[in-house]
C-alpha cells in the first residue's frame, strides 16, 4: 500500500523543525558555557584588580604611617633637653643617638666624651610628620654639632671626681710626668698611653713605666708590679744563698686608672699644667671601707690611718672611744687621698730576729685549737732583702725576696690535734638582748639573757649528752648539756623540760620552752658556756 504523496510532505517537514530546535538549543547552550567562562574570566578579573586596589592603598597608608602619624601613638624625643623629633614605636631611639655619637667621635678622630641625654615621650596627634631613623640620626648630629660650635677638640684626663682637659696629648704626658718627680728623681720612668681592648673604643690609660722597657698590655692596674715582683720571688727561691740584692725603686705606677680620651670642650676651660698638678695632688677626705684584725683597737687604727678616734666614732655611729670592736667587722674611715697617688715599689735591706716555722705533730684525737709545746725553738738572725709597696706614701704590701741567715732559728715542735672542734649557735630564735655577759646590779651575771615569749623554743646550742634536766634553785627549769670538746652550755628559767638526763641531743633539736621560772623577773632565755667548770662571755664562742 502506498502513502499518497500529501501525506508524506508533513511528517518529513515535523522532523526537519525537530532538527532545527535541536540545533538552536545546541547553540543556545554553547553561548551560554561561553557566556559562563566569559564571566568568571571577569569575575577573577575584577577580583584582581581589586586585590590590586586595596595592596597599593594599604602601601600608601604604610608610608604614609611612617611619615605621619595617622591616629597611632608616636613618641617625641628630647636630646640633651631640647626636641629633636617625633618618631614611630617601632624607631630605635637609643641606636640612632649612638651613631650620631659614633659620626662625632669618627670626625675628632677619637673617642668623643660628650655627655648625650635622651628620653622619649609617647604621644597622640594626627597628622604630625614622623622621622625615620636615619632622618633623626642626623638632626641629632646636626643638633649636637650646633650645641658644640663654640667647643674645641682637646684631650681630657679622667682622675678620681676631676675631669682636666689639655689642648694635645703633648700637654697630657708633660701634666703626667709631673707628677712623678719628687720621687723619681733620675727619670728613670716615662708616661705610657696604653689602648685597652676592655675599655671604649678610642679610650687610653695613662701608666708609668720603666724608660727604654716595653711591657705587655694587662687587665689590672697593678699588673706591672705583680709581674715584676713574680720575676723577684722566683730568682730568691732558684739562689736563696746569693746575695744579689735588689734594692732602690723596682716599679712605680699610677695607683688609680687613669683614662684619657678626646673630648669637645670650651676653650676657656683648658687647665693649666701647673693648677692641674696642684689639684690632683692635693688631699681629699675619701671614705673607705676596714675590717678590724685581732689586737685592734679605735686609737691605733686611727694613727696607722692617718685619722683621729673622734672621726671614726662619728662616722660609725660609735658609743665613744671605750666601745666595744670585734675581728672581722667592719668600720667606715675617713682618710686623706689625692686623685691620683703613686705607687712605689722600692727594695731594703735590713737585719732582724726571725723564728722558724714550728715543726706540726699532729694528733687525731685532739681538736684544732688544743696543742702542747714539745720542744722550745730558739731565735735566729737573718739580713733580709724586701720589697716594700706604698701607696700615697702608706706601706701597703712587704714581701721577702732574698734572705742571708746569720744565724739560724730552730724551730719549735708542737704537738696539735687535728679534728674540727664544735660549733656552738644562738639557743633560740629572735629574742632581744635584755642582759649581757658581766657585773650586774653589784653582782655577776654569769650568762646571757634574751627576753622572749613564754613558750618559744630552746635549742641545743650544740651536739651534745644532757648532764641533768630538772628545777635547779635560782635556776628554775634548767637544762644542762655536755658536749664533745669538754665545754658546758645552761639553758635557765624555762617554763617546760623536753629531754631528760643521759639523753642525746643534736644542733638545734629543741630541748625546753621558755619561761621565768627561779629568780626571773620576766619571761627570758638564760645561757651559759662553762669551760673548766667557769662560766666565760658566751658571745665570744656564739657561731
Amino acid at each position: 500500500m502506498q502513502i499518497p504523496g500529501n501525506a508524506q510532505e508533513p511528517v518529513k517537514m515535523q522532523e526537519s523543525d525537530k532538527m532545527k530546535k535541536s540545533d538552536k538549543m545546541q547553540e543556545q547552550k554553547k553561548k551560554s558555557t561561553t557566556l559562563n567562562r566569559i564571566g568568571k574570566v571577569d569575575k577573577k578579573i575584577r577580583i584582581r584588580m581589586w586585590a590590586a586596589g586595596i595592596f597599593f592603598v594599604c602601601l600608601v597608608l604604610v608610608v604614609l604611617l611612617q611619615k605621619f602619624s595617622l591616629g597611632q601613638n608616636y613618641f617625641v624625643v628630647t636630646v640633651n633637653n631640647k626636641v629633636v623629633g617625633c618618631v614611630s614605636s617601632k624607631t630605635n631611639v637609643e641606636k640612632a643617638v649612638h651613631e650620631s655619637r659614633r659620626q662625632m667621635a669618627k670626625e675628632s678622630e677619637g673617642y668623643l666624651m660628650q655627655e648625650i641625654s635622651y628620653e622619649t615621650t609617647e604621644s597622640h596627634k594626627p597628622f604630625q610628620k614622623l622621622l625615620s631613623e636615619t632622618a633623626l640620626k642626623e638632626k641629632i648630629t646636626k643638633e649636637l654639632k650646633k650645641e658644640n660650635s663654640g667647643e674645641i677638640f682637646a684631650y681630657t684626663v679622667s682622675a678620681g671626681e676631676n675631669q682636666l682637659s689639655f689642648a694635645t696629648l703633648d700637654e697630657v704626658e708633660t701634666f703626667l710626668g709631673r707628677l712623678k718627680e719628687e720621687q723619681d728623681t733620675d727619670n728613670r720612668f716615662e708616661v705610657e698611653f696604653k689602648k685597652e681592648t676592655d675599655h671604649q673604643e678610642g679610650m687610653l690609660l695613662a701608666n708609668l713605666k720603666e724608660a727604654g722597657v716595653s711591657e705587655k698590655t694587662e687587665d689590672s692596674a697593678d699588673a706591672g708590679i705583680v709581674q715584676q715582683l713574680g720575676i723577684y720571688l722566683s730568682d730568691a727561691q732558684e739562689n736563696p744563698g746569693e746575695n744579689n740584692y735588689e734594692t732602690g725603686i723596682l716599679s712605680m705606677e699610677f695607683a688609680q686608672d687613669v683614662e684619657v680620651f678626646t673630648n669637645l670642650v670650651a676653650a676657656d676651660t683648658l687647665t693649666d699644667i701647673d693648677a692641674a698638678v696642684e689639684e690632683v695632688t692635693k688631699e681629699k677626705e675619701t671614705n673607705k671601707i676596714y675590717e678590724i684584725q685581732p689586737g685592734d683597737c679605735l686609737s691605733v687604727i686611727a694613727q696607722e690611718h692617718d685619722t683621729s678616734v673622734a672621726a671614726i666614732i662619728a662616722l660609725n655611729g660609735l658609743s665613744g672611744e671605750d666601745a666595744v670592736i670585734s675581728a672581722g667587722e667592719e668600720l667606715i674611715l675617713s682618710v686623706p687621698q689625692p686623685d691620683i697617688s703613686l705607687r712605689i715599689s722600692e727594695g731594703v735591706v735590713y737585719e732582724e730576729d726571725y723564728t722558724a716555722e714550728p715543726e706540726i705533730v699532729p694528733n687525731d684525737s685532739w681538736y684544732t685549737t688544743d696543742e702542747v709545746v714539745l720542744a722550745e725553738g730558739t731565735t735566729g738572725h737573718r739580713e733580709v732583702n724586701m720589697v716594700v709597696t706604698t701607696e700615697n706614701g702608706i706601706e701597703t704590701e712587704r714581701s721577702m725576696i732574698h734572705q742571708t741567715i746569720l744565724t739560724e732559728s730552730t724551730p719549735a715542735v708542737i704537738e696539735r690535734g687535728t679534728k674540727i672542734p664544735p660549733t656552738y649557735i644562738k639557743p633560740l630564735i629572735g629574742g632581744r638582748v635584755s642582759s649581757g655577759f658581766g657585773r650586774r646590779w653589784g653582782r655577776m651575771h654569769k650568762g646571757i639573757d634574751w627576753a622572749c615569749p613564754t613558750g618559744t623554743k630552746v635549742f641545743a646550742s650544740s651536739n651534745g649528752v644532757v648532764v641533768s634536766a630538772g628545777y635547779v634553785s635560782g635556776y628554775g627549769n634548767c637544762v644542762l648539756i655536755s658536749h664533745p670538746d669538754g665545754r658546758m652550755t645552761r639553758y635557765a628559767h624555762n617554763s617546760k623540760l623536753l629531754v631528760k638526763a643521759g639523753q642525746s641531743v643534736s644542733q638545734g633539736e629543741v630541748i625546753a620552752l621558755s619561761g621565768s621560772t627561779g629568780r626571773s623577773t620576766g619571761p627570758h632565755v638564760h645561757f651559759e658556756i662553762l669551760i673548766n667548770g667557769s662560766q666565760v662571755n658566751p658571745v665570744n664562742y656564739l657561731n
